[in-house]
């Protein structure tokens, strides 16, 4: 199992090692002025099947809900196990899909598993087809690709009857882009984040690729070095560690894409390296990009224009986005920001859009006094919606609490200023590493609980979650297999 660093002391994210996974992943930790590194040069994408998986039900998706995977009519979860050992196959991942409460379960791999690809990094139900069940989406960070070392790449396991899995990767891949880091979709768009890309040969500037999976044609790639995007693309800035697509300002009915970019200095104008405040962060809202243009419209957001800004912020770290009829929210973390007046304990900037009007900032959400140096406040970020006044975000501290405890802070739209803080775990769990919904049910990523990890299912009115993690109850356990970090990404 990976090993994980109390931020308390050195006000450090702890994160999996963005160099190649070995049997239980490496340690690495994140300071105001380290950033992971890589190399290598690439830029388009593409997308190229893969063998089927294995059948899933034969249910026609009638009336299936959003994250409805077995198209059974009851909403599911994914849960993403990036460092398990199917087949023995050291660091290759795997997801395990929820059905239900938890009722069972089904393991799903890469079709061609390998050692260390990460399979499982990052998760995502969404319905990208037609068909009306919603289907899996899987980053493989660490896949190699054409023999370029940890270019990454990312599945598409369709859901209901369809039953078959597609690879989309980079049309040109570069050796350690981590291609597949994070995900977004939006319908039949599906954005995957690049980080560690080289974009315009800068180191670690970062890119996004867009592919449409209805026709499942080449994909697009968007920079900071694309024609009508704010900024330079500068060294380590990160461009797509986090991503969400929604209607953000731009043409009514058309999708938007922001891109976080936690590890952007906020140097004002022209390219510098090592100026201003490093890793402050920021994030690009990009309007219209259904189709390719030859120069967008974008607007950028630094932290200082929405609240106090310092170095080592990393505005932009996680993203969540939800609409309820023409308003769209937006949620941007900054972990290690100054929430009110306690230094490095996180915060998190919530965006409003309406119409054709684009994003303002309505809220600055944090722990106020109860916040503390390092707890991680806004790590992970989800969003559900529940009919009127009922939308409700998620926001994981995974190191709050003693020895690395973890907690998730739940907000309803009707009240930002208040809040709740779900605690069901243990010191260490780190309960809240990663957070989402399912339906109405939060569900919560503790990967540091036992041997294997957890999550948590809790239903909007029960007063304890049901805790589940692979060969306990109903889930199955990896076949001849062990898991280690099951909820590092649930969706």
């Amino acid at each position: 199992m990976r090993l994980l660093l109390s931020l308390a002391a050195t006000a450090a994210i702890a994160l999996p090692a963005t160099g190649a996974t070995g049997a239980t992943g490496a340690t690495g930790a994140l300071t105001a002025s380290a950033r992971p590194l890589a190399a290598g040069s690439g830029t388009a994408s593409a997308a190229s099947p893969t063998s089927p998986t294995s059948p899933t039900s034969p249910a026609d998706c009638t009336g299936a809900g959003v994250s409805d995977f077995d198209g059974d009519g009851l909403e599911d979860s994914a849960v993403g196990d990036p460092f398990a050992n199917p087949g023995g196959l050291t660091g290759a991942g795997a997801v395990h899909v929820l059905f239900g409460r938890g009722e069972s379960g089904k393991a799903v791999t890469a079709p061609e598993t390998k050692a260390g690809d990460a399979f499982g990094w990052s998760v995502r139900l969404a319905k990208v087809d037609g068909d009306g069940c919603a289907d899996l989406i899987v980053g493989a960070p660490y896949a190699d690709v054409a023999g370029r070392t940890d270019a990454g790449a990312v599945y598409v396991v369709y859901g209901g009857p369809r039953g078959r899995t597609v690879r989309l990767v980079s049309a040109e891949p570069e050796a350690d882009a981590h291609f597949g880091w994070s995900l977004a979709s939006g319908g039949t768009l599906v954005a995957v984040g690049a980080p560690h890309e080289n974009a315009g040969g800068t180191a670690d500037s970062g890119a996004v690729h867009l592919f449409d999976t209805a026709t499942l044609g080449t994909g697009r790639r968007i920079s900071q070095e694309t024609e009508g995007i704010s900024g330079n693309g500068e060294v380590g800035d990160m461009f797509g560690w986090s991503l969400a697509i929604g209607r953000l300002g731009g043409t009514p009915d058309e999708p938007d894409l922001a891109v976080g970019v936690p590890y952007e200095n906020d140097d004002g104008a022209g390219r510098q390296v090592g100026a201003g405040k490093l890793d402050s962060g920021s994030i690009a809202v990009i309007y219209d990009v259904r189709e390719a243009k030859e120069e967008y419209e974008n607007r950028k957001w630094d932290l200082r224009e929405v609240a106090r800004s310092e170095e080592g912020d990393r505005f932009g770290y996680a993203m969540a986005y939800t609409e309820q009829g023409d308003v769209g929210y937006l949620a941007v973390s900054a972990p290690l920001g100054d929430g009110g007046e306690v230094k490095d304990s996180g915060l998190v900037q919530l965006f409003q859009s309406s119409g054709a009007r684009e994003i303002s900032p309505i809220a600055t959400l944090h722990q106020g006094e109860e916040g503390a140096e390092g707890e991680g406040y806004g790590f992970s970020l989800a969003f559900t919606g529940e009919g009127a006044g009922e939308i409700r975000l998620a926001v994981g501290v995974p190191f709050d609490g003693t020895g690395g405890q973890g907690g998730v802070r739940l907000i309803t739209m009707g009240e930002p200023d208040a809040g709740t803080l779900v605690t069901q775990s243990e010191a260490g769990d780190h309960f809240g590493w990663s957070v989402g919904f399912s339906g109405n049910r939060l569900v919560v990523g503790a990967p540091d609980r036992g041997g294997a990890g957890a999550v948590v299912l809790l239903g909007r009115n029960d007063a304890e979650g049901i805790s589940l993690s692979p060969g306990t109850g109903k889930i199955p356990a990896l076949e001849g297999a062990a898991s280690a970090d099951f909820g590092a990404a649930v969706g």
